[in-house]
């Protein structure tokens, strides 16, 4: 009697031990799956981040287009025509180069005070850092055609200014300008200034 006793806390003991040693096992493959998951997550969300929130590269070069609201106020209240206010939408086409260089083109519609005129630009605008808000300085000049009215036919403009890019989404942009328009009539004859701010979508490939 006493050898089936002791042979049955053996097989007892074996078997806790086995049993023991499977939920060992078990809960060593799960931490292990559970690691590599982690892991998978980790990296998933690093590409992710890297392909979708990093800012536009300025380094390597490649096509842009920026499309701009624009609002400005005049900083002298003046009686003459186009010198209160303006409001309007522009784009620029251009190429960026290396070293946060970037270069365009721009036309638009600008409504002011007094009608409305087409601008005609270049623009000009170097991005600086590597972070994913890039601050930047830009330069625009060109000239403003009225097309409704015979005696001014264009008026020239310089616009320099300063801002900041916030990515959106691969190849997307949130662009936010602040600068001092100012414009001539008649070959620097009567000068107009504005504090204008433009708020846009910068794309670029």
């Amino acid at each position: 009697m006493k050898k089936f006793y002791t042979l049955l806390l053996s097989l007892i003991l074996f078997s806790l031990t086995l049993s023991a040693q499977v939920v060992t096992e078990r809960c060593f493959h799960l931490d292990k799956v559970q690691f590599l998951q982690q892991k998978q997550d980790y990296w998933r969300s690093h590409m992710l981040y890297s392909s979708t929130s990093r800012p536009m590269s300025m380094m390597s070069g490649g096509y842009y287009n920026l499309t701009e609201f624009n609002y400005g106020f005049g900083l002298v209240i003046k009686d003459t025509p186009f010198s209160n206010h303006l409001a309007g939408v522009t784009t620029v086409n251009g190429l960026r180069f290396g070293g946060g260089l970037a270069l365009g083109v721009g036309v638009g519609y600008l409504q002011y005070n007094e009608g409305w005129l087409l601008p005609l630009y270049g623009d000009a605008r170097y991005y600086m850092g590597k972070q994913r808000v890039k601050f930047f300085v830009m330069g625009a000049g060109g000239a403003l055609f009225d097309v409704e009215h015979s005696t001014e036919i264009f008026r020239t403009f310089v616009n320099p200014g300063g801002g900041l890019t916030v990515p959106l989404a691969k190849n997307f942009h949130l662009s936010f300008t602040v600068g001092l328009m100012t414009q001539w009539v008649s070959f620097f004859d009567r000068r107009d200034s504005f504090i204008n701010m433009k708020l846009g979508l910068l794309f670029g490939k």
